[in-house]
């Protein structure tokens, strides 16, 4: 069966853990291609590193191990410094994307429970060659998957404490629990870290919606193992392969439905009310949101405490974006505090098709449960054409509809 001509969605069940070495197992046992996968880590070059890849057992399950071998000398690594080396690098694009993704994440999660910003946190135990090499070279097995979706189980975490470079701490680690806000998580009964910030970073950056296994046939399965052996459970990241059509997404039920909902990502809501600004501002920051990049950005009508008339400003936007969402609200509008959260987004799968109306070009967008004319177009058209909007909307879709 030729896996290239179908769509191929990836499983992945981190429901006993996850780790950055653990995921990259897994993605390598399911059929990761390894030679891109050092060919991807060859390119950043790093110094003194080495990867080994064998076979194991974990609970008496084989499973894939990845052992990291870096020099005792590794010195720590600022987030501005990894990440430029990313960018600059001859990495896959996707590769360096989603592993800049990752880092940026990790670095967010460290200044807030720091107390810093993000360019003062200098990475320890993430910042090392062994995280680097994680993390890419997770990146580099999942694009070399080629699949169309990633879904994810809840991820296991387990209770502890943990001897790190400023004392002990508890477990999850508190960097580890910034970076979960948002996700679903379930119990593990053992006294140790089942989740790492490295793995919980990599399935924040990579996957798309979480929940069940989803409709469609099991192609493979790999299975990544854990440093280390407990008695208690197959210490194992789980990946499935799973092909899907638009005959088996339309037959998912519950979160396995989720696939008729087409992409999902993370995105970030920012949110403020405010009493005090006036309707040119409030329209600027608006305008200035979306030229910065922000996916949408919007005011509402509310009332506040003392029953005063006010708005609610509302900003959606990528997570690397918030940064700059959050000073462009705070020095245009002088508030006193924000929200912010991470949320999913999905997004239903569109085509824009262009029709035209005497000699007046039409986009017309068309999703699963409709179509509608593109707005400014149908302007520019009455405009010309002296014709209603109204009139020229029911002619667009007519004409769209006769194709």
């Amino acid at each position: 069966m030729n896996l290239s001509l179908m769509n191929l969605s990836l499983w992945i069940n981190p429901a006993l853990g996850v780790a950055g070495d653990m995921l990259l197992g897994s993605l390598l046992d399911l059929g990761g291609d390894e030679a891109f996968v050092r060919s991807q880590l060859l390119a950043l070059e790093l110094p003194g590193w080495s990867m080994t890849v064998t076979a194991t057992h974990r609970s008496g399950l084989i499973a894939t191990s990845v052992d990291v071998q870096v020099p005792t000398h590794d010195h720590h690594r600022s987030w501005s410094r990894i990440d430029e080396m990313l960018s600059t690098s001859s990495l896959h694009p996707q590769v360096a994307e989603g592993a800049r993704k990752s880092f940026w994440l990790l670095g967010t999660a460290e200044a807030k429970v720091h107390g810093v910003a993000i360019d003062q946190v200098h990475f320890h135990e993430v910042g090392a060659v062994d995280a680097i090499v994680d993390i890419v070279g997770a990146w580099a097995a999942l694009v070399s998957l080629e699949v169309t979706c990633v879904r994810s189980a809840p991820i296991g975490l387990g209770t502890s404490t943990q001897k790190m470079a400023h004392g002990v701490i508890p477990v999850p680690a508190p960097a580890t629990l910034e970076l979960l806000v948002g996700l679903p998580t379930v119990p593990v009964d053992w006294d140790s870290e089942t989740a790492t910030p490295t793995g919980v970073a990599l399935l924040a950056a990579m996957v798309d919606t979480w929940g069940h296994i989803p409709a469609g046939i099991i192609e493979r399965t790999g299975r990544g193992a854990g440093s280390k052996d407990p008695d208690s459970h197959a210490n194992v990241v789980t990946a499935v392969l799973v092909s899907t059509s638009p005959e088996t997404r339309d037959e998912g039920a519950g979160v396995g439905a989720g696939e008729q909902l087409g992409a999902s990502c993370m995105a970030t809501m920012i949110q403020t009310n405010l009493d005090d600004v006036t309707p040119e501002i409030l329209g600027h920051v608006i305008t200035a949101a979306l030229a910065l990049g922000a996916d949408d950005a919007w005011v509402s009508a509310i009332t506040m405490k003392k029953s005063r008339s006010a708005h609610q400003l509302c900003v959606l936007c990528t997570p690397e974006l918030a940064p700059q969402i959050v000073e462009l609200i705070s020095s245009e509008t002088a508030t006193l505090g924000l929200r912010q959260w991470n949320l999913t987004k999905h997004e239903l799968p569109r085509t824009v098709h262009t029709i035209t109306i005497e000699g007046y070009p039409v986009r017309i967008k068309v999703g699963p449960h409709g179509a509608k004319p593109e707005h400014e177009d149908l302007l520019l058209a009455s405009a010309g054409l002296q014709r209603s909007v109204r009139q020229l909307s029911v002619e667009a879709l007519i004409a769209w509809q006769s194709q």
